[in-house]
C-alpha cells in the first residue's frame, strides 16, 4: 500500500473530523474553558482523557457500520442502528445543532477580524458567510483535501503556541495544574457531555469512510480518530492553565494567550490559522448537510444541481449569523452545547456504543 493510501485511508478520517471539531470555540478556547479548564486544569485534562477514549470508540464503531453497508451519508448511516424514528429524531437534533454551531463560529470569527482589523462585526459575519458558501460549492475531494492540509497547519501553530507557553510561563502552568485536586466525577461527566456533544458530527462527516475495503482498516482508522481530534486540544488546555482562572471569564481565551506571551509573529499564525479553522468547521458541516439533500436527490433518480450547494450555505449562514448577533458567543456555548450535549447523548451516542456495537460484533 502506498503511503498516499496509508495517509488517505487512517489519517485522513480523523484529520477531518479533528477540523471540524476544532472550529469555533475549541479554537478559541471557549469550548476548553466551559467544559474543562473551568473545573480545575487537571479535572479538565482527565474530562479530555475521556473524550478522547469514547470518541476513538464511537469512531470505530460508526467506521465499521458505514463499510459494511455502504452507508455515506448521515440519514443512511443513522437508518443502519437507529431506525426511522430514531434517524428522524437525530436529524431533527442535527438541524438545530448546525444553525448553534454556525452561529458560534460566525460569532468567533467576527470578533477574531474585528481584533486583527477593525472591522464591524457585521461586516466581517458577512464575508464569512460568502467564503465558507465558495469553500462548500466544491465537494467531496476538495473539501476533504483542504480540511486535511489545514488539521497539519494547525497542529503546527497550536504546538508551537503551548512551547512558548510552557518556556515562558512553566511554573504558572505547572502551579495552576496542582492548585486543586483531580475531580474524578465532573471529569468523567465533562468527558461524557463534550463527547455527547462533538461525536454527532460522526455522521455528517461519515463520507470518509468510503476509502475503507476491509474491517481493519475502519477499526484502526477510528482507534486513531480520538487522539488525532483532541491532541491539539491537550496542548491547548495546558497553555490556557498557565493563566487559570483569570482566563476563565474571557470570551476569545487563546487571545490572553496571545496577549501574555506578546510575540507579534506567533500571534498573526495563530490568528490567521484560526480563521481557517472556523472556515473548514463550516464548510464540513454545510457539506454534510449538502450529501444529505443529495442523497434524496438520488433515490429520487436525479442529481443535485450545483447551483443548490451554495445557496443552502448561504441560506443557513444567514440565519446563523442572525442568532450569533443577538445571543452572544458565551451564552451560545455555554447554554446551547451542554443541552445540545444532552440531546445526543441520548439519541446517538447511547444507541451506537450498544446497538451500533452490537451489530459490528454479530456480522464480524
Amino acid at each position: 500500500m502506498s503511503l498516499r493510501h496509508v495517509i488517505e485511508r487512517y489519517l485522513v478520517p480523523g484529520l477531518v473530523i479533528q477540523a471540524v471539531i476544532v472550529g469555533g470555540g475549541y479554537a478559541t478556547g471557549r469550548e476548553l474553558v466551559e467544559f474543562f479548564v473551568a473545573t480545575g486544569p487537571a479535572t479538565g485534562l482527565i474530562g479530555m482523557a475521556v473524550t478522547a477514549a469514547l470518541f476513538s470508540i464511537g469512531s470505530m464503531i460508526a467506521f465499521e457500520l458505514a463499510r459494511q453497508h455502504h452507508a455515506f451519508d448521515y440519514k443512511s448511516f443513522c437508518q443502519v442502528y437507529l431506525g426511522r424514528i430514531g434517524s428522524t429524531l437525530f436529524e431533527v437534533g442535527y438541524f438545530a445543532n448546525l444553525l448553534l454551531v454556525l452561529a458560534v463560529i460566525s460569532a468567533a470569527a467576527a470578533k477574531l477580524l474585528a481584533e486583527m482589523f477593525h472591522s464591524p462585526e457585521l461586516l466581517n459575519a458577512s464575508l464569512f458567510l460568502v467564503v465558507v458558501a465558495a469553500i462548500v460549492f466544491f465537494g467531496n475531494r476538495v473539501i476533504e483535501r483542504l480540511i486535511s492540509a489545514w488539521s497539519v497547519v494547525f497542529y503546527f501553530a497550536y504546538f508551537s503556541m503551548f512551547l512558548l507557553v510552557w518556556w515562558r510561563f512553566g511554573e504558572q502552568m505547572s502551579a495552576a495544574i496542582s492548585m486543586a485536586p483531580i475531580q474524578w466525577g465532573t471529569a468523567l461527566m465533562n468527558g461524557v457531555s463534550y463527547t455527547g456533544y462533538n461525536i454527532c458530527v460522526l455522521p455528517i462527516l461519515i463520507f470518509v469512510a468510503r476509502h475503507f475495503t476491509k474491517r481493519s482498516e475502519a477499526l484502526l482508522a477510528g482507534a486513531m480518530a480520538g487522539p488525532l481530534v483532541l491532541l491539539p486540544g491537550f496542548a491547548f488546555l495546558l497553555a490556557l492553565s498557565a493563566f487559570y482562572p483569570d482566563i476563565t471569564s474571557a470570551t476569545l481565551p487563546v487571545s490572553v494567550v496571545l496577549g501574555q506571551l506578546d510575540i507579534s509573529w506567533i500571534s498573526t499564525i495563530v490568528q490567521f490559522v484560526i480563521l481557517g479553522a472556523l472556515f473548514k468547521t463550516g464548510a464540513g458541516l454545510l457539506h454534510g448537510l449538502n450529501e444529505r439533500i443529495a442523497r434524496t436527490y438520488e433515490d429520487r433518480g436525479s442529481a443535485m444541481p450545483a447551483w443548490l450547494r451554495p445557496t443552502i450555505a448561504i441560506g443557513s449562514m444567514v440565519v446563523a449569523v442572525y442568532f450569533a448577533s443577538t445571543i452572544g458567543l458565551i451564552d451560545l456555548i455555554g447554554r446551547g452545547y451542554r443541552y445540545s450535549s444532552a440531546f445526543f447523548l441520548v439519541v446517538f451516542l447511547l444507541p451506537l456504543l450498544t446497538r451500533g456495537a452490537w451489530l459490528v460484533y454479530k456480522s464480524r
